[in-house]
């Protein structure tokens, strides 16, 4: 191993524009006639997790983390040994995320020592909707990459990332890891168990808000109802599922992607309405308890805000969660912000996703 003093890292969070659930509705994809590839189109933040990461003689791994409000956590300390590593992620917490990660590549490197890895500074706000545990999975793996110079890819660091998390008691799809590619624009597809990662051009800068709404979801029950709708479907509202997780996103996506090239946002903020309204009519019915999410209906339909953007729609898997808006532009983003923060008492982040710079594709 070289002599490695400390690497700088940072990992950005990552926002569902389109596609959501159809992760692993797609690994699904020859068990049935009815189910095509999954697609998503994800986008980097600015946002994220820098850290500091260096060798240590002992084999262990010590990790201090600062959330969004600066408040720190640690530093806690972990032997890397498999058997320690892999109690740790089955228990569950933060740490489950730190350890299942780092359990995955000791198991498939012969590791010289130990690493400190010092999360000094978040600017990703946690439980929004941003894969923050991805993005902590993928910081472990790529401090252990850069500091051990396991000639790891992007894909190879998203890889032990997407198998660091489902070591724990949080079963994510792979599409939480897309964070791992930083702040750029990627198309995924799920067909089967292959997973492609094309990365997109993105014409003009999309400036969205991200809505907390301050309401209560379980994403669990939401996959378990949806779910029971896959491999093979049992009723006409498994089949509609079955549409709106396929050819119905197929075409929407594809539309999208079309919108992004051409610098289209009217376009896409229409796509993200009508998208929003198939998801409603198709999905909905599955899970009324969850997907009812008269929140988020409240604020995608707020007069106030409907001359200051394109469209909206729910995030991840939907519900009263987090709400995303794609606004007219940066000064209808502050606006936005402004009102739903005075009139409806909801916490309000912009998020402004801009072309790549020279580096991001590395």
């Amino acid at each position: 191993m070289e002599d490695i003093k400390s690497v700088d890292l940072f990992v950005s969070g990552r926002l569902c524009l389109f596609g959501e659930h159809t992760d692993w509705a797609g690994e699904h994809k020859g068990r049935s006639e009815s189910i095509v590839e999954g697609r998503t189109i994800v986008v980097g933040t600015q946002e994220g997790l820098f850290a500091t990461a260096k060798p240590l003689k002992e084999k262990v791994l010590r990790i201090t983390t600062t959330d969004n409000h600066g408040e720190k956590t640690g530093p806690a300390e972990f032997t890397l040994e498999p058997s320690e590593l892999l109690a740790v992620a089955r228990s569950g917490g933060f740490f489950s995320y730190v350890a299942g990660t780092a359990y995955r590549l000791c198991v498939a490197h012969e590791l010289e020592g130990g690493l400190e890895l010092n999360n000094h500074t978040t600017t990703l706000p946690m439980s929004k909707g941003l894969s923050s545990s991805a993005a902590i999975c993928v910081m472990v793996a790529r401090a252990f990459n850069r500091v051990y110079n396991l000639r790891l890819s992007t894909r190879g660091e998203m890889e032990f990332a997407y198998l660091g998390e489902i070591t724990t008691p949080s079963k994510c799809g792979r599409m939480d890891q897309a964070c791992a590619y930083g702040s750029v624009p990627v198309l995924m597809t799920f067909d089967g168990d292959i997973l492609t990662v094309d990365r997109l051009q993105l014409a003009v800068p999309l400036h969205l808000v991200l809505v907390d709404l301050k309401a209560s979801k379980d994403t669990t029950t939401i996959l378990k109802c949806l779910q029971q709708a896959y491999p093979h479907p049992a009723s006409d509202l498994h089949e509609g599922l079955h549409r709106l997780l396929g050819p119905i996103n197929h075409r929407i996506t594809s539309e999208a992607l079309q919108a992004m090239a051409t610098g289209d946002v009217s376009q896409l903020g229409r796509l993200m309405v009508a998208a929003q309204q198939l998801f409603d009519q198709l999905a909905g019915p599955l899970c009324p308890e969850q997907l009812t999410a008269p929140v988020l209906h409240k604020v995608l339909s707020y007069p106030a805000i409907q001359e200051l953007v394109w469209g909206g729609k729910g995030v991840g898997s939907q519900g009263d969660g987090t709400a995303q808006l794609l606004c007219r532009g940066s000064e209808e983003q502050a606006k936005v912000c402004a009102i739903l923060s005075a009139d409806l008492g909801l916490e309000c982040m912009p998020l402004t996703v801009t072309t790549p710079r020279h580096g991001d594709h590395k």
